[in-house]
């Protein structure tokens, strides 16, 4: 697939900034985000009867112009890569890409997609976003917006883009709510960038990364309704479970059993029986006393850590449903008081080990309502070979909504034996 960037500019806010919201303070939950794009790619197939290159480009440029003005921060530039950033109006990086053939020509592998994202991530660490749209000159259009983590979650990113899209159509756009930096304030800044950039985040060496290995699992709404019912018929004390909980428990299970095969001796020897640990990104803001808005601002979520013992007899679903549920039951008000004090409530890496995995879930969301007048999208995803990091595990929604989408990054002898557990085959997928 040849790329071809046709125009690189900045969009900036339609309407200057005022003066006293020029600094804008980051939380201390900012602080120690990583200064890296997370990478969100829609997919559209506009009626090209109704509509051109041409006429969208300069749309989406006047709509993310005028929606920049509320999101102001999105528009600035980080400083210091830990407290502020500077809101200058220096805009979004905005590049404008053609590629040959039509969006359905592709075979969508993790590869072809990276293709899609903006290459200089560097900037992640001063310039809050940049957006890279893609015309298929055969017809199709792919939005890959890229915010750096430093500023905000998924929720974030969620809403900006929601807000976008509904200014383009001209319909009322949701506002953020800047309030995280007064509910989590930053009592002394870090002491490196290192401290910021991994305090809750397993990194590895690029030594470490050469054998790593991205597939994606598509679990349709059929498959994950039956899942749910076996699990949930075998359950007694739990409520039925999300298709997020039963989801993420089958690939735990599955990935856990294939680190036994496949773990490293030291690991085999491991005396009493091995643990699993998945850690579990968990959004706070409804969690909150009182309650944020979903259009509240920044990162505002904190990390649960679910726990299990590899038997010789195996690991049970329902018993991996429940230790999700009640880790995730854990970040409550008590846990959440403690963030509001910056008191470390999330895993270091120190002990991060073979057979321990991370949780990411985009679902539920409303990516899939996001129209810029050109239709809702075909297909919303991720440049999973940049983001995720080794045992990481990312959860997006269906196009049908009642389905779960998963990528997973694992070394390649546990990816063959993951892959070869038929109870996930099952209920999944597999695509490269």
């Amino acid at each position: 697939m040849e790329v071809e960037v046709i125009s690189n500019e900045n969009i900036k806010p339609s309407s200057p900034t005022d003066h006293d919201l020029k600094t804008f303070k980051l939380s201390s939950l900012d602080q120690y985000r990583p200064s890296e794009y997370i990478p969100i790619i829609l997919f559209y197939n506009p009626d090209p009867t109704d509509t051109n290159n041409d006429s969208i480009s300069d749309h989406l440029k006047k709509s993310l112009s005028n929606t920049l003005t509320r999101f102001y921060p999105i528009a600035g530039r980080i400083k210091d890569n830990t407290t502020w950033v500077d809101c200058t109006d220096e805009g979004v990086e905005y590049i404008e890409t053609r590629i040959n053939g039509k969006v359905s020509d592709f075979t969508w592998t993790s590869e072809l997609l990276h293709q899609l994202v903006p290459v200089h991530t560097n900037l992640a660490t001063v310039v809050p976003a940049v957006i890279q749209v893609n015309f298929f000159d055969g017809g199709g259009i792919a939005i890959t917006v890229c915010i750096s983590h430093k500023i905000g979650d998924t929720s974030t990113y969620a809403t900006f883009i929601n807000s976008w899209a509904a200014t383009a159509r001209g319909v009322p756009a949701a506002s953020p709510t800047f309030v995280s930096q007064t509910l989590f304030p930053i009592s002394a800044p870090a002491t490196s960038d290192t401290d910021n950039d991994q305090r809750g985040f397993h990194r590895l060496d690029d030594e470490e990364n050469e054998d790593l290995v991205t597939k994606r699992l598509v679990f349709d709404g059929e498959k994950v309704s039956a899942l749910r019912e076996r699990i949930g018929d075998t359950l007694t004390t739990l409520k039925y479970p999300t298709r997020v909980e039963a989801v993420s428990a089958l690939l735990w299970k599955s990935a856990m059993e294939a680190g036994v095969v496949t773990s490293p001796p030291a690991a085999k020897d491991q005396k009493p029986e091995p643990v699993s640990e998945m850690y579990i990104v968990v959004n706070v803001r409804k969690k909150m006393d009182p309650p944020l808005s979903d259009s509240s601002f920044g990162n505002i979520f904190s990390m649960a850590t679910a726990k299990a013992t590899i038997t010789s007899g195996g690991v049970d679903l329902d018993d991996l449903v429940g230790r999700i549920w009640v880790a995730i039951s854990g970040v409550d008000r008590d846990h959440i008081k403690r963030m509001q004090n910056d008191e470390d409530c999330e895993e270091d890496d120190e002990g991060y080990e073979y057979n321990d995995y991370w949780l990411m879930s985009w679902c539920n969301f409303s990516l899939y309502e996001i129209d810029f007048g050109f239709g809702k999208p075909d297909w919303v995803t991720t440049d999973a070979v940049e983001v995720l990091d080794e045992n990481d595990i990312y959860l997006m929604d269906t196009k049908a909504g009642k389905g779960v989408e998963a990528w997973i990054k694992l070394k390649q002898e546990k990816m063959d034996m993951f892959l070869s557990n038929q109870e996930l085959l099952e209920f999944a997928t597999v695509f490269d």
